[in-house]
């Protein structure tokens, strides 16, 4: 998991700024259409009704739009938008026409089946275990089944009701098939269906407050205003029928009922307040792990953090990392481990870098309500643990650079110091003997002129010996060879002096730049002194050469070969290292006992 791939699992995408408008606009629309209904029809208290209408339908549309508009809750938002569309249709029954009144009455039934699931589904819009299912597909078989078949016998619909105000003066029911209506229909079906109704919105109620009791804080602070504006609306139902029930007058009716319509968008309210609860906490949460892993204190573990924040200490933490032979699940201490299975009551939540995992947090199954929660908090924390990673290896690789050019530097010390030393000792030695010589020549000028003469034909051998003192010294600081004609033929002329025999393959002829081309050299110089001087029973020694995108050389013996993590490095080898990385280039020794020893290198170059 690096940063610029991370990827987290919400599935919805975020609604467009166009289309937001264009969802808008149409709700508006719809809100008005309902307002007007009531207003031209002739209900009584048509004004109460007509504001009331327009709420139903207004205030699921805008909660879904912020619902789909903030990303994680998208689905659900979509519901909200799809329900108050729906409940349009309701506002016909505001009108004086039998077929329109008919067709809202029938409507508003399935109102009722549609604020069980919204309820249940809220907030991921999804319904998550069997008994939520089993309440919704409950409360619509209960509109099927009892409901809707009545539209076909009743010769009116029970009246006053939540979205139409008249008593006496309601329309006839334009779907009545029958000649009359049967008596059973008052006497049974109307208070069973009723009752079952209440049955089910208490049950309803009763398992949004136990969802309450086991959640995490975040849920709780989410359900707890839709929980309010459920037992409300259960409350203003269950009192409308006992008013209606025990023949209480119209204008209690008319109250009561009108309380059961300001439940929707009640409860439209909580979903709203839950949702600003939600991202606040989210908010707060962030915001203090972010303040926790930009100050961290000493022995900060990654797991404590994610644990904290998402107020789970049962959380476990799983990395993705390469390891021998390929990759795989490690825990935060390095050790190797294996996702739990879905049996086990863990949530795996994976944090994808690119194509490839980058981290698994393992939280209670609990937390499976607020997975995008989750997966923000994993990818905030595997992201510093990337970072902290990261300015680990930095720190170790100023680390190595400084000691690299410590030790460059104190070679190039060393090697001043030996030019300096074989100056004294060779070539400056030689030319003060040659004008010591030289003086001599002189007075011997004066005394024996032909002795002289045989003195500084002498002194040819002696500046012959001096120039190739001085070659000899500058073949050591940089072969002209390597200059002139590259680096095959100076690595040749090399093996050739070798107290080894020594051979050279070379797989194409480029040349390279100067410190490329000296850096290999040198590399190669200094593993052929090594098998002269650390490896008895070698017989010899391989040089190759080859181009394959980088510069590459083996430098291969057949000596007794050791164990490459028992021998402690020299600074033969050190050299041959810091020479490498000041050119980007690799090192590798490869050994074993009774198989030889192989150094290879890899530059990478561009033919010059």
């Amino acid at each position: 998991m690096r940063p610029g791939g991370l990827t987290l699992g919400t599935e919805d995408a975020r609604l467009s700024r166009r289309g937001a408008f264009a969802i808008g606009a149409a709700g508006a629309l719809l809100t008005g259409l309902a307002a007007l209904i009531a207003l031209t029809g002739e209900m009584p208290h048509k004004v109460g009704l007509a504001e009331r209408h327009a709420l139903t339908v207004a205030a699921p549309i805008a909660v879904g739009l912020y619902a789909w508009r903030e990303g994680t809750h998208a689905r659900f938002g979509r519901l909200l938008v799809l329900a108050g569309s729906a409940w349009s249709l309701t506002a016909l029954a505001g009108s004086g026409n039998e077929l329109l009144y008919s067709i809202g009455r029938v409507a508003g039934w399935f109102v009722e089946a549609g604020i069980v699931y919204l309820v249940l589904a809220f907030p991921s819009g999804r319904l998550t275990t069997r008994i939520d299912r089993w309440l919704a597909i409950a409360a619509f078989a209960l509109v099927s089944v009892l409901f809707l078949p009545t539209a076909l016998v009743a010769e009116t619909y029970p009246s006053p009701s939540p979205i139409s105000t008249c008593n006496a003066t309601c329309p006839d029911n334009a779907f009545m098939v029958l000649g009359s209506e049967p008596g059973i229909l008052d006497a049974l079906v109307v208070p069973l269906r009723e009752a079952l109704a209440a049955l089910i919105l208490i049950t309803v109620v009763a398992r949004l407050a136990d969802r309450i009791r086991s959640a995490t804080r975040l849920m709780r602070r989410t359900l707890v205003p839709v929980l309010v504006a459920a037992m409300f609306r259960t409350l203003s139902l269950a009192v409308a029928f006992g008013i209606r029930g025990v023949g209480a007058g119209d204008s209690a009716v008319i109250a009561a009922t009108a309380a059961i319509q300001l439940g929707l968008p009640v409860i439209c309210l909580g979903f709203l307040i839950g949702l600003v609860r939600w991202r606040l906490y989210i908010a707060d949460r962030l915001l203090g792990l972010a303040q926790t892993l930009s100050a961290p204190s000493a022995g900060t573990r990654l797991r404590d953090v994610i644990a904290t924040t998402l107020g789970d200490p049962s959380l476990d933490v799983a990395v993705w990392r390469r390891r021998d032979g390929g990759s795989g699940w490690t825990a935060v201490d390095g050790k190797p481990m294996s996702l739990p299975p879905s049996s086990s009551g863990r949530l795996v939540t994976v944090i994808r870098d690119g194509e490839e995992p980058g981290g698994a947090g393992l939280p209670d199954r609990a937390l499976g309500e607020q997975l995008p929660f989750v997966e923000a908090v994993g990818a905030f924390a595997f992201v510093w643990e990337d970072n902290r990673q990261l300015a680990t290896r930095v720190e170790r690789s100023l680390e190595d650079l400084r000691e690299s050019r410590a030790r460059v530097l104190a070679a190039a010390d060393e090697e001043r110091r030996r030019i300096e030393r074989d100056l004294h000792d060779g070539g400056q030695q030689r030319l003060v003997a040659l004008r010591i010589r030289l003086e001599l020549a002189e007075q011997e000028m004066l005394e024996n002129p032909s002795e002289a003469r045989r003195m500084l034909h002498r002194l040819g051998d002696d500046v012959d010996a001096a120039l190739e003192e001085l070659r000899s010294l500058a073949a050591g600081v940089y072969p002209a060879l390597l200059t002139g004609r590259g680096l095959y033929e100076a690595l040749r002329t090399a093996a050739l002096q070798s107290p080894l025999p020594a051979t050279v393959v070379v797989d194409g002829s480029d040349r390279y730049s100067d410190e490329v081309e000296t850096a290999a050299y040198f590399c190669c110089i200094e593993a052929m002194q090594n098998v002269a001087k650390h490896a008895p029973g070698a017989s010899g020694v391989e040089i190759s050469l080859s181009r394959n995108g980088d510069l590459r050389f083996e430098v291969r013996d057949d000596g007794q070969g050791f164990v490459v993590d028992d021998i402690a490095p020299g600074a033969g080898l050190l050299n041959m290292r810091d020479r490498m990385d000041a050119v980007g280039g690799q090192l590798e020794v490869r050994s074993a006992i009774g198989a030889g020893t192989t150094v290879v290198g890899k530059i990478p170059v561009r033919a010059s």
